[in-house]
């Protein structure tokens, strides 16, 4: 989120060399998560996308 705060057209200063970081992706599909703007669930160090939590959810009903 970092990178993503410091490199947005909204913000004030933007960097001019963004730090590298590895992409969040979803512990079930792979998808990348963006953090910032999309939805997304968490547990300890896992992250689901949107459409996985949906599943995950509905699987336990």
């Amino acid at each position: 989120m970092y990178v993503y705060y410091g490199t947005n057209e909204y913000n004030f200063e933007v960097l001019s060399t963004p730090p590298t970081y590895e992409p969040t992706k979803c512990a079930d599909c792979g998808t990348v998560i963006a953090l910032a703007s999309g939805g997304y669930s968490v547990r300890g160090a896992n992250y689901w996308c949107e459409r996985c939590t949906t599943a995950r959810m509905r699987a336990r009903s």
